[in-house]
């Protein structure tokens, strides 16, 4: 049994400590510090001793009652998430789902693979857009490579040039050998949100065009 104080200075009871940390992953036993009552949980804040990590990190205990708490799960915490704009989520829903799953890759340092989630939210944001435009279309751009859909498909130039530009460096995300040396991730997530802007305005103009049709 472990014990650790709460911030109003009251004794909470752990059954256990975690024996990992979340960060380097050494066996510890990690240095209590505080914690506090929320919702039948008990929230603690222990600190990782390992001298070459010393991160601090929280862990989730659940109530047994008699104020002893019983080890649940490790609170990993997650990274900041994009918010788009309703008319984004309303064509391509999954584009942002995978997008926010990137980030939150490239946010935990995993360099290698955030690229290439980059590039899969990029596919879905042009072959939605595409089909909702174009939706007699509709499976011809799903079983077409995204080069031909933008190729074949997209009539806005500002649209093209940024989605064909995203792609290339996408595709490099994926390849043994880089074409495109001295562009990066940065470079990539310019260019989708160059795509993005441009779709967005696209779509934009498309509705005013429905509402306000030219009267001659």
């Amino acid at each position: 049994m472990y014990t650790i104080k709460r911030y109003n200075g009251l004794d909470a009871n752990l059954d256990t400590l975690p024996n990992e940390c979340p960060y380097c992953h050494f066996t510890i036993r990690p240095t209590p510090i505080s914690g506090y009552d929320s919702g039948g949980m008990f929230i603690a804040f222990l600190a990782c001793t390992n001298a070459s990590c010393g991160l601090g990190f929280v862990a989730n205990y659940k109530s047994r009652g008699n104020n002893q708490f019983s080890l649940e799960k490790i609170a990993v915490p997650k990274g900041k998430t994009r918010q788009f704009r309703q008319g984004i989520i309303g064509i391509s829903p999954m584009f942002a789902e995978i997008y926010n799953e990137a980030q939150q890759a490239e946010q935990l340092s995993l360099l290698q693979i955030c690229g290439a989630g980059y590039r899969k939210s990029l596919e879905f944001l042009i072959k939605d857009y595409l089909t909702t435009i174009l939706p007699d279309k509709e499976q011809e751009i799903k079983d077409s490579p995204l080069g031909r859909c933008i190729s074949l498909f997209v009539d806005n130039p500002n649209v093209k040039l940024a989605a064909s530009r995203a792609v290339w460096l996408g595709n490099d995300e994926t390849h043994y050998v880089r074409k495109w040396g001295d562009k990066d991730l940065g470079d990539l997530k310019k260019l989708i949100d160059m795509a993005l802007h441009w779709i967005e305005m696209d779509l934009l103009t498309k509705e005013y065009e429905t509402q306000m049709p030219g009267k001659g």
